[in-house]
């Protein structure tokens, strides 16, 4: 399951609440992101690493998926297909640009696309202090410019408790994720 949204969103804190409440389902994973942000910078729980590291890890075929993004470079373990061919749900944050890679090499694919009104994504982002005003604006245009659709898309709106989208998003992974099988 790929889960998507604009920055701001609430992708890390879902997901992380999604993983606790799940309590060690074996049928669904959620592996660790290689990302060329320091561990320290907030956020998810990720796998720090240099520019030159990740540009060397992504030549050797080291991501199943792979993107650059507001200077940062991002990759999901390769390791993900051999839970894919297990069987099990894998359960990651990736970036909207590489949703139709996704779906040619891992389908089927579901989504989850995260969205929320303008005004709380500026307050988010502006919270969270990581961007300049003039970043949160590019993000905001971003966000509203980009739109996910497909039949593999359950859209959740992200704007009041998190745990509703988390109830939401535990809904869309389906009964296998309930039981454990």
């Amino acid at each position: 399951m790929l889960v998507v949204g604009p920055s701001g969103s609430g992708k890390d804190s879902v997901i992380g609440a999604v993983r606790e409440r799940l309590g060690g389902d074996p049928g669904v994973v959620f592996p660790r992101r290689e990302i060329t942000r320091p561990a320290e910078a907030g956020g998810e729980n990720h796998v720090s690493i240099d520019a030159e590291t990740f540009r060397a890890r992504r030549a050797a075929g080291a991501y199943a998926l792979a993107w650059e993004a507001h200077n940062l470079g991002y990759g999901v373990p390769a390791a993900i297909a051999t839970d894919l061919a297990a069987g099990r749900t894998v359960v990651v944050n990736v970036s909207r640009g590489v949703l139709d890679e996704a779906r040619r090499r891992f389908s089927p694919t579901r989504v989850i696309s995260l969205v929320v009104p303008s005004t709380v994504l500026r307050e988010r982002l502006m919270t969270r202090g990581r961007e300049r005003p003039e970043d949160i604006d590019q993000r905001i245009a971003r966000a509203e410019a980009f739109e996910v659709s497909g039949a593999d898309v359950t859209t959740i709106v992200n704007d009041g408790p998190l745990s509703l989208a988390v109830s939401r998003m535990i809904e869309a992974l389906g009964p296998r994720s309930a039981t454990g099988t």
